[in-house]
């Protein structure tokens, strides 16, 4: 059986590779696993309580996503860790036995896009499972307000 493996962290989510995964998972009876990699928590001076509501958002709407999906019949659980994303993300995979790992590409537009491009280069090479890169649909409102009914 595949098993597929979703990372996600905080600050950009990975909701098209949530999506993919879960309709591929639908399609070949395979298990899903998604993984929210937080941060690990700043003190004193340099703590940020934005960043924990931005967490908090994140995992409500992913667990949202999870019951959605185990509603349709999909086989999925959801895991949260908090440390560095590569390290959590690679000593996931070794321990599940990720066969398949899908990750969303950063939009172009993102400040961190190279960072995290290299990011995903480097865990693609730790890691002993394909990786699938997934790039985020793009929402056009003009396109739609101009089609022809």
């Amino acid at each position: 059986m595949e098993r597929i493996l979703v990372s996600m962290d905080c600050r950009s989510g990975g909701w098209g590779a949530l999506s993919r995964a879960i309709s591929l998972a639908e399609r070949i009876e395979a298990k899903v696993f998604a993984l929210l990699v937080m941060p690990p928590p700043l003190c004193g001076a340099n703590a940020d309580n934005t960043s924990d509501a931005t967490c908090g958002a994140v995992l409500e709407r992913l667990e949202n996503l999870v019951q959605a999906a185990r509603a349709q019949g999909v086989h999925i659980e959801c895991f949260v860790s908090e440390g560095d994303y590569e390290e959590e993300v690679s000593r996931f995979v070794e321990l599940e036995r990720v066969t398949l790992a899908i990750v969303e590409r950063p939009e172009e537009k993102d400040p961190l896009s190279e960072r995290k491009l290299g990011q995903i280069r480097r865990i693609g090479h730790r890691i002993s499972c394909r990786v699938e890169l997934v790039s985020p649909r793009k929402h056009h409102p003009e396109q739609r307000r101009n089609q022809p009914s």
